[in-house]
């Protein structure tokens, strides 16, 4: 068998397969044998059906399987040993072939051919960096977000607004309990209650007290409402009647106090005395995050410059062909030209994506993901104020969580965005712009 290979144009080549008989007979002949082996035809013993029945009935589908897994695997080994960067798959170039009437057989399979990648089109330009300043409200904000998180529950006797209640409702008909009628002990949050004047009255009880309403009236979301009475939707509409609601229990979450038990819980492996050293450290923490998001527009707004200026020169209609051949789902053309753009656009960044990790030597270890994976889990530990547990344990989360394929592609693709986006503040000329978060999240969403 002789393959040979000939460019068309910068993206496409042609293969040219001359396959002669001798090249398939033999994985024919022993395909035809095992055939043998097995075949059951009334008349025979298993086994001894004469070749000459056997050749008659499977040879040429044989012959035409046998011949296909060659070619497979020769223009693979071709294809590799060439060192020949392709992409999608080899398309056979339609032509007439008679597998049956000939023994040697000359095949053409099209390649769509990786585009050589110049970086230095977009290197070295202009881009924005933006910074979020940290505001007195985002740190006031935060702070109050952590007085929350690590406040304490307690029962108290009267409501306040933002409690929640452990209530018993009771269905009601001309003012006594309706036989066969709802009875049923649920929870309710204060702030939920739509009616202002009922509000005003739920707030002047006390536990153990009692209260007359009609649900229907003080709860505007119907699917909450239908699971506090515990009916379904449908018949939800039917009832229209007041109901008898008994305060059992009232609870609070009183946000904790800011003392230094309380930034030890908040940062146990730092020594904060006051009020002024705890806002300094909660800055420095909202700094770090937002600068991850400052990055993350970066890798965007970069990966997306770099698309336009290297403006990536693909077989088009190559890919085109291979993408409908190899379609999980037929695409009516819109849909499919939607699809296809799509693809266009992600196909040039990897492409891009790729080349910069060649140059770069940004490789992605095993350590480098058990070690990203450790981080995140302690730092979630952090956050619900649990950092006792021990390197074993941690590593036996770290272990479950890289064994969740999706979940370690996640990770993988952080990591790559993170490195990416040193690539570009080392490459680019970076602009430092400013802003608020408001600010930020605008720009993020691509709002004025």
């Amino acid at each position: 068998m002789k393959i040979t290979h000939k460019s068309v144009n910068k993206t496409n080549m042609i293969l040219e397969i001359k396959m002669v008989e001798s090249d398939y007979s033999k994985s024919v002949n022993e395909s035809l044998l095992n055939y043998q082996k097995k075949m059951n035809m009334p008349g025979f013993r298993v086994g001894k059906v004469p070749m000459s029945i056997v050749k008659k009935k499977y040879e040429l589908p044989i012959k035409i399987d046998e011949i296909n897994k060659l070619l497979s695997d020769s223009i693979q080994n071709y294809i590799s040993k060439n060192k020949i960067l392709i992409l999608g798959g080899p398309m056979p170039v339609q032509k007439a072939i008679d597998f049956e009437n000939s023994t040697d057989y000359v095949f053409e399979y099209e390649l769509g051919i990786q585009p050589t990648i110049n970086l230095s089109k977009a290197e070295n330009k202009k881009i924005d960096y933006w910074v979020i300043e940290s505001k007195d409200k985002q740190i006031t904000d935060h702070i109050n977000s952590l007085t929350q998180r690590f406040g304490q529950v307690v029962n108290p006797d009267v409501i306040k607004k933002g409690d929640m209640l452990n209530v018993n409702f009771k269905q009601l008909e001309n003012g006594v309990p309706m036989e066969d009628g709802i009875d049923h002990a649920t929870s309710i949050l204060v702030d939920k209650i739509d009616d202002d004047k009922l509000l005003k009255k739920f707030l002047k009880l006390k536990k153990s007290d009692t209260i007359v309403f009609n649900p229907n009236k003080a709860f505007s979301n119907k699917t909450d409402l239908a699971s506090m009475l515990n009916v379904t939707k449908e018949k939800l509409q039917s009832i229209q009647s007041d109901f008898l609601c008994e305060v059992q229990n009232i609870s609070r979450l009183e946000p904790a106090k800011l003392n230094k038990e309380f930034f030890k819980k908040v940062y146990p492996e730092i020594d904060i005395k006051t009020e002024k050293a705890f806002k300094v450290q909660v800055k420095k923490e909202l700094d770090d995050a937002y600068i991850k998001e400052s990055d993350r527009k970066l890798f965007n707004d970069a990966s997306q410059f770099y698309i336009d200026k290297i403006k990536v020169d693909l077989p088009e209609e190559f890919l085109k062909r291979w993408l409908k051949n190899n379609a999980k789902k037929k695409f009516e053309n819109d849909e499919f030209e939607k699809e296809y753009s799509n693809y266009l656009k992600y196909l040039s960044w990897q492409l891009i994506e790729n080349k910069i990790c060649q140059e770069n030597n940004i490789k992605i270890t095993k350590e480098d993901l058990a070690s990203f994976a450790k981080n995140r889990v302690l730092n979630q530990m952090k956050s619900y104020g649990n950092v006792n547990l021990g390197d074993k344990e941690i590593e036996g989360i770290v272990s479950n969580i890289l064994q969740n394929k999706q979940e370690s592609e996640k990770m993988t693709n952080e990591i790559v965005m993170i490195r990416l986006s040193e690539y570009f503040k080392s490459k680019m000329k970076i602009k430092r712009n400013a802003v608020s978060l408001d600010e930020f999240i605008k720009l993020a969403n691509n709002q004025k």
